[in-house]
């Protein structure tokens, strides 16, 4: 009787090699599209310290006069300051009105 070897059965060298990009980092590069809007990281624009829009959010955890918490893909903004109003917001934008006084990433 005569046994065969599965072509597999041989033991293979194997090398490591450096991970291949993820999809996302492909596509970046392959589209030219900028990291900002594929990852949908959040970007913080501010006109003077009266109005801050932030894009890419995920949801308001607090808003008050003096201090709206925003939750993003990379954690919390708090901005803090008087007479603070969220002049309008949609599902990936927002703009914030009012003397700001601070930003703060966590």
């Amino acid at each position: 009787m005569h046994m065969t070897r599965h072509k597999h059965s041989k033991k293979q060298n194997t090398t490591l090699t450096l991970r291949e990009p993820v999809i996302s980092e492909k596509l970046t590069k392959k589209m030219e599209l900028t990291e900002d809007i594929l990852l949908r990281v959040p970007i913080v624009t501010g006109y003077g310290n009266q109005r801050f829009c932030i894009e890419n959010y995920r949801n308001i955890i607090e808003y008050t006069t003096n201090l709206i918490r925003v939750q993003t893909k990379t954690g919390k903004i708090h901005i803090l300051g008087r007479n603070l109003v969220i002049a309008y917001f949609r599902d990936d934008a927002m703009c914030v009105m009012g003397e700001v006084l601070s930003i703060e990433y966590h």
